[in-house]
């Protein structure tokens, strides 16, 4: 049925500045069939999605899955190996190795290495270098010249020349 046009000039809002608008309409039953459809669409995806992975996986791994290597379960004090391969396997906030190192350092530099405890002796380099030759020239062995060289005795003699 057609509409008048009174009533559609009954939807019509007129503004401050004479400025029409008609009210908006949203089919709401449109837009949730779109929605419920679109619903179903991906539940269906989803389920087919997960179907084809089992179906693969069974093709890939007759077997199931591999076991899981020893090093990586916990043993009977639920610790795990620290490091497998060169992958640190520790929680940062539980691994202590490096503050361990460090502090270990830090003792050695403390305690120092002259007479007295406490006391941290360097050389300087020139000196340093010094002892590093001292103790290369006293570990080698001397050598002995080699003896001079006889001339052949039976070598032919030949005549001084003469003076006039």
């Amino acid at each position: 049925m057609k509409k008048t046009e009174s009533e559609l000039e009954s939807r019509v809002i007129r503004g401050a500045h004479g400025v029409a608008a008609e009210e908006d309409h949203v089919l709401t039953g449109k837009v949730v069939q779109v929605g419920v459809i679109a619903l179903a669409i991906f539940l269906v995806g989803g389920i087919w999605a997960w179907r084809l992975q089992i179906a693969v996986t069974k093709d890939m791994v007759p077997d199931g899955p591999a076991p899981i290597p020893a090093l990586i379960t916990p043993d009977k004090d639920h610790k795990t190996a620290y490091e497998i391969g060169i992958v640190n396997q520790r929680l940062f906030e539980l691994d202590t190795h490096a503050e361990q190192k460090i502090s270990a350092q830090q003792q050695a530099l403390q305690n120092g290495w002259a007479d007295e405890p406490g006391v941290v002796a360097r050389p300087t380099i020139s000196k340093a270098m010094d002892d590093v030759i001292a103790a290369q020239a006293s570990t080698r062995q001397p050598q002995q010249a080699p003896a001079p060289a006889t001339p052949p005795t039976n070598a032919p003699q030949q005549p001084a020349p003469q003076r006039q």
